[in-house]
């Protein structure tokens, strides 16, 4: 591998006058001097360690994007989507993304950006618990997703998730289901906490009860949809699953045992992911603007590098019905 000394003796030169130049730092350095180590430059082939220079400098130009969810965090559709969104919105400000997944290890987050000397850092996942700490250990800017913390001076970008379960519901009711299954409850995710509330305070404005065996969590293994869905003696006709990921699945189940989605049941899901388009029925969902949140929280970041000091900001995005055909009307009503 070439190395600035070497380009240095070619060009005779300083490696201080080859690293100036490399860098474009405004030096007294001969156009010609620096035409010849641009030339050197190019026919050997040199390619700069960017990594280096980022722990050199007092500021690089990386940004972390610490995802919560241990090494399989990209299984999950929407965080794939998140991720390739905030990498193409930081690339185009001319910055590196630096990707890494914590579980639980609050005390790696510090010392990883500490490590990688990064300009900013965007959090994606659940990171209440720890927020306060990990606030108070890193003193460069930071924006969180999905947050539900109540820390002052926190930075973050959301979507209304009450908002979205309340739309769900009253839509399920509208086509005449009243007999209704909630796929998502969590005692420690807020947000789907934010949605099931939204679903259960719309079916109580409605007059429709939701039953706590027709509650099922994130996520559910295939016996327990079974159990709920197909083996009930009053099985529910309508079903909302806090993301698209696991209405498919739910819809997926339902096929292999010969039910039809919607005539025999139908299914509702969230998020509006590419995959709910092309599915078989077409699925009916909650769109959160994915693109949107991820260009917010980009945004709000370089904010905040470039202006130190700017106050801290909580957006929150409204939530939309798309209507597709996962969805159908009770014939009897």
């Amino acid at each position: 591998m070439v190395t600035l000394k070497e380009i240095a003796e070619a060009a005779g030169v300083s490696v201080m006058t080859v690293s100036r130049v490399i860098n474009n730092v405004p030096a007294k350095v001969s156009e010609e001097t620096r035409a010849r180590i641009m030339d050197i430059i190019s026919e050997r082939g040199y390619v700069p360690n960017s990594f280096a220079r980022s722990l050199s400098s007092r500021s690089s130009r990386l940004v972390a994007l610490v995802a919560n969810g241990g090494n399989n965090v990209l299984r999950s559709p929407y965080s794939a989507s998140m991720v390739g969104h905030i990498s193409s919105f930081v690339q185009e400000r001319g910055f590196s993304l630096m990707l890494f997944t914590v579980d639980d290890d609050y005390e790696d987050v510090t010392r990883r950006l500490r490590t990688w000397n990064v300009a900013g850092a965007i959090f994606l996942g659940l990171f209440d618990s720890a927020l306060k700490r990990i606030r108070k250990d890193n003193q460069i800017p930071l924006v969180f997703t999905d947050s539900y913390s109540t820390e002052r001076q926190l930075t973050n970008v959301g979507i209304d998730d009450y908002h979205g379960g309340e739309i769900a519901a009253k839509h399920l009711i509208d086509n005449g289901h009243t007999k209704l299954a909630f796929v998502g409850r969590s005692a420690e995710s807020p947000v789907l906490r934010e949605r099931m509330r939204g679903f259960m305070d719309a079916c109580q404005e409605r007059g429709v009860t939701l039953l706590e065996e027709r509650t099922l969590p994130d996520n559910p293994p295939a016996d327990e949809i079974e159990r709920v869905l197909l083996k009930a003696s009053d099985p529910p006709t309508g079903v909302f699953a806090t993301s698209d990921f696991v209405a498919l699945q739910i819809i997926s189940v339902l096929s292999d045992h010969g039910l039809r989605v919607p005539e025999d049941i139908s299914v509702m899901g969230f998020d509006n992911l590419e995959l709910g388009a092309i599915s078989r029925p077409k699925l009916t969902t909650i769109k959160q603007d994915i693109e949107k949140k991820a260009q917010l929280a980009v945004e709000l970041l370089f904010e905040h590098i470039q202006k130190p000091g700017t106050p801290a900001q909580n957006m929150i995005l409204d939530v939309f019905l798309v209507e597709r055909a996962s969805v159908g009307r009770l014939k009897n009503t």
